[in-house]
């Protein structure tokens, strides 16, 4: 791949030593149920001497690294998976020998370090990777992430283990270039695709859809693609692997209708750190508030506060009664992340002992997850008794501890990117805490397996279960979970089809390592070419000039996560922070004019439907009437609403009065997520005199979205007091001046 030059970043580490990572380039593919990605890491040693660079980075939930393919020293080259000690007993003597070498390995649960030895100077390295991870659908929608970054953790590293030159700096002036295309093929093209943390572009292509990032993107937040369809059903496919049939079932269990008649005893937990500040904690904030409002008389709750030190709203858990509830909002109203370091075990520990609850309570934790001890609670979480519901907060969650966290405990883990719907998360949250766990599950093959990988230990409706099996003949029938809900039985059902997919042996493969000993997983992985805790990738080049010194050692800093500790801003470039009164409240800055160029959300998913969203960039000045009848052109695709927009560009792009959006985007300057903008807008509109010319189906969507996104009261009143006073026929001339 040619060097990107006009991106090199040339960073200097502690000890002011140089070294430059140009920039990673993703290129994604999502296909029936897999999710098939490749990252490509471009590297330059602007040094004088020859340097060994070292460089973590993380991985997705579930991911399994398939091949390594590397170019340096002139030469491409790719790796083979070799048993861990060897892999690094030959790195060490490739290094000595003065010959270049390429070792990945997996240093962490989701973290992987490239290291690469003999790099010399005025050289470049390209390191190529390819993984795959099964999709899993929660209810109709799929959350795809890419994690692109590590956020500091909490807790001394080496204490738990990590090795001196791989202990993880973070640099607030690094910034390394991030390229991304997404091709989203067959059924799930025609899904509803939305991603909140980048602006994308849309790209139709003949039973596809590509999706690109635009132009500044950096590794400083994780990427989020969601994708929303009511057509996925459970499957089931196979393939022939050798002598052997490799199997893949995908049983999506059906969703049931939330109830409250179920009395909950619910420990809410919430990470108060430094580490929150910022979106975290808004974040948290919210989360929190919404926990409250959900609880009926009947249910018993508490809520506690960490840092270094844990806080107590009551000493027992308490009825879900006004004088209670009222104590405790008054509390959160005014969170802050002021209580210091991360003592998460601590916390719990504490937090587990607490009293009061007729039935067992669960915890729902409310996190980044930004520690180091995770081996350490994760076994304090398996006798702790307690259910742990985890709901990860931040531009760079931890998702893979969280996940284990919940998954430990029989909870389960939801993430939150900053700019996606705290609501939906918390009452998917509690809708699982108050439905009775899935019991009696078991898989009915059309013929006995020679293996199979176990099902989850804890099952929640509108879950995806991914089992795989090995059969010796093909399998032609139907498979069938059998599960049951309060011992009312439950079953869901697919057909098995013969696939092409060339990698599902080895996916299967990793995923029965999960469940065997240690040297069963060993042999699993040098035969499938794995990467796992036991076994790493090695490339050695050979140099006709070899390396006369033992190279510098040069570890490549984590670029800081967005907003992490409060650092950054909402918006998607890498903007200070919004002004925030001591309520919360965000304080308009009123400037003149606004930038057009400022960065936006753009979520033209149905481009391909020629909806009006991206064709009325010429349409100025329309009337209210003109305005929303656009916008239900827009929103609506035969009798469906499939969209609303989501950016200021595209409220504009309907016609909107230029005054008004230039005080939009005044606000938008300001530091205000141009989400919360739209969504309060749009809403205020609806409460509006001309209210009654939206379609019902339209003016529910907003309601709805309004209610996720939840704009701050000051902004609701704003819009409102900007349009009480239009009519069908023209804005008024009142909201120049509001």
């Amino acid at each position: 791949m040619a060097a990107n030059e006009e991106n090199i970043s040339i960073l200097r580490d502690s000890q002011n030593r140089e070294v430059a990572l140009q920039g990673v380039n993703i290129c994604a593919r999502l296909h029936q149920r897999i999710a098939e990605v490749e990252v490509v890491q471009s590297y330059v040693n602007a040094s004088q001497k020859n340097i060994e660079t070292i460089y973590t980075f993380p991985l997705p939930i579930g991911a399994v690294l398939l091949s390594l393919d590397v170019e340096i020293a002139g030469k491409k080259l790719s790796g083979h998976v070799v048993e861990r000690q060897r892999a690094e007993r030959d790195y060490e003597d490739a290094i000595t020998d003065g010959n270049s070498a390429i070792m990945l390995q997996e240093t962490g649960p989701g973290l992987y370090t490239a290291s690469i030895g003999n790099l010399m100077p005025a050289e470049t390295a390209v390191i190529k990777y390819r993984y795959a991870l099964m999709l899993r659908w929660q209810g109709t929608k799929v959350r795809f992430l890419l994690p692109t970054t590590i956020a500091p953790r909490y807790g001394h590293a080496q204490a738990h283990g990590m090795q001196p030159h791989l202990v993880r700096t973070s640099s607030l002036t690094a910034q390394y270039p991030l390229k991304l295309r997404v091709v989203v093929e067959g059924e799930l093209a025609a899904s509803v695709i939305t991603c909140l943390t980048h602006p994308i572009a849309f790209e139709k292509q003949p039973d596809a859809l590509a999706i690109t990032l635009a132009n500044g993107a950096m590794l400083d937040r994780d990427f989020v693609l969601t994708l929303a369809a009511d057509v996925a059903q459970s499957s089931c496919s196979y393939v022939q692997d050798g002598d052997e049939f490799i199997a893949a079932a995908s049983m999506r269990i059906p969703p049931v209708a939330p109830s409250s008649a179920t009395s909950l005893g619910v420990k809410l937990v919430i990470d108060c750190s430094g580490s929150m500040a910022g979106t975290s904690i808004a974040q948290a904030r919210k989360a929190a508030l919404e926990i409250l409002h959900a609880l009926s008389p009947n249910d018993r709750f508490n809520v506690s506060l960490f840092g270094n030190e844990i806080e107590h709203l009551f000493p027992t858990m308490v009825p879900a009664t006004p004088p209670f509830l009222s104590k405790a909002v008054n509390r959160l109203e005014f969170l802050e992340a002021d209580m210091g370091g991360t003592e998460m075990q601590a916390a719990l520990l504490s937090t587990f002992a607490l009293q009061g609850a007729e039935n067992t309570p669960s915890v729902l934790l409310i996190t980044d997850g930004e520690i180091e001890a995770q081996e350490m609670m994760l076994r304090c979480a398996k006798t702790c008794a307690h259910r742990i519901f985890t709901v990860g907060v931040g531009s760079a969650v931890v998702d893979v501890f969280l996940e284990s966290l919940a998954r430990t405990t029989g909870g389960a883990c939801e993430l939150v990117s900053p700019q996606e719907g705290m609501a939906e998360k918390i009452l998917t949250q509690f809708h699982r805490l108050r439905q009775p766990q899935l019991e009696q599950a078991q898989m009915q093959w059309p013929c006995a397996p020679e293996w199979s990988t176990a099902l989850p230990q804890t099952l929640f409706a509108g879950d995806t279960v991914h089992v795989f099996a090995g059969f010796k003949q093909a399998v032609d029938g139907v498979i069938t979970l059998h599960t049951a809900l309060a011992d009312t039985p439950m079953s869901v059902s697919a057909d098995a089809t013969l696939s092409t997919e060339a990698e599902l042996p080895r996916i299967a493969a990793a995923h029965r390592m999960k469940n065997t000993t240690p040297a069963q997983a060993l042999a699993l992985a040098l035969q499938y070419q794995l990467l796992s805790p036991f076994t790493s990738y090695l490339v050695v080049a050979h140099r006709k000039v070899q390396a006369n010194d033992l190279p510098v050692l040069h570890q490549v800093p984590q670029m800081l996560a967005a907003d992490w500790g409060g650092t950054g801003g909402l918006a998607f470039s890498r903007c200070s922070a919004p002004d925030i009164d001591m309520a919360g409240s965000i304080s308009f800055l009123r400037k003149q004019g606004h930038t057009v160029s400022s960065p936006s959300p753009h979520n033209d998913c149905f481009d391909d439907l020629d909806l009006p969203f991206g064709g009325y960039s010429e349409v100025m000045n329309v009337s209210p009437r003109q305005w929303i009848e656009q916008l239900k052109d827009a929103a609506m695709f035969g009798h469906q609403v499939v969209k609303l927009p989501l950016s200021l560009a595209e409220l504009d792009r309907l016609g909107l009065d230029k005054c008004l959006s230039d005080k939009l985007w005044q606000h938008s300057a300001s530091g205000i997520p141009q989400t919360e903008l739209v969504v309060a807008f749009l809403y205020a509109l609806t409460e509006s005199v001309v209210g009654v010319l939206f379609d019902r189906n339209l003016k529910r969507l907003i309601l709805k979205r309004w209610k996720e996104v939840r704009p701050s009261q000051v902004l609701n009143q704003d819009m409102q007091h900007a349009l009480a006073n239009i009519v069908a026929d023209h804005w008024d001339r009142l909201v120049r001046v509001a």
